[in-house]
């Protein structure tokens, strides 16, 4: 029921959003990730499905599937063709958070959508927290990670913990990821 919540609040928060991406790619992978990730959260079974039913192709095991899905097991990904980018879906091997990849999108788009649902989310009885902004430099130029928490007031400890990454330059595996995870803090 709860998740329920949070998927209702972030897709409420998307489709009231009166900006418009200027970058298709941005805009396509936050549709995505609204409309698979949010959903699901904590329920990979729900993106396999969802994988299945739109006829994604698996990535198999080998370098790509090892930077989408990471470490751990359970974990899987899916190739999304379009007309305009190169994308992924995955579930990460560890976390089990679902995750969406575009190999080229403008970062500051990503950023600005990113933060537009997750700052449209905040209402009473919801709390979200910045929880990690930083900005560390790489081959790719500037990796911005950004991430948020999302939980129920008086449910402290326990939520959605929700990120952002983007690299300054494209070139690499990816140029923007977005995820969306449970969390739980040990007690």
């Amino acid at each position: 029921m709860r998740g329920n919540i949070f998927a209702f609040a972030f897709i409420t928060a998307l489709l009231s959003s009166a900006a418009v991406a200027e970058d298709s790619s941005a805009s396509f992978m936050t549709r995505l990730f609204s409309n698979v990730c949010v959903p699901n959260l904590g329920k990979p079974e729900g993106v396999r499905a969802w994988a299945l039913e739109e006829k994604l192709a698996e990535i198999p095991a080998g370098p790509a599937f090892d930077v989408f899905v990471g470490p751990g097991n359970g974990g899987a990904a899916w190739a999304v063709p379009t007309s305009f980018g190169s994308f992924a879906l995955s579930i990460r091997g560890t976390t089990h958070a679902c995750a969406v990849y575009a190999r080229m999108a403008d970062p500051t788009d990503v950023e600005n959508y990113f933060k537009k649902i997750l700052e449209g989310v905040a209402r009473p009885g919801l709390s979200v927290k910045i929880v990690t902004d930083s900005r560390d430099i790489s081959p790719a130029g500037t990796i911005h990670s950004l991430i948020y928490s999302v939980s129920v007031e008086g449910m402290n400890g326990r939520g959605g913990l929700y990120t952002m990454q983007t690299a300054e330059k494209s070139g690499g595996p990816f140029q923007a990821t977005l995820q969306a995870a449970n969390f739980v803090e040990p007690q």
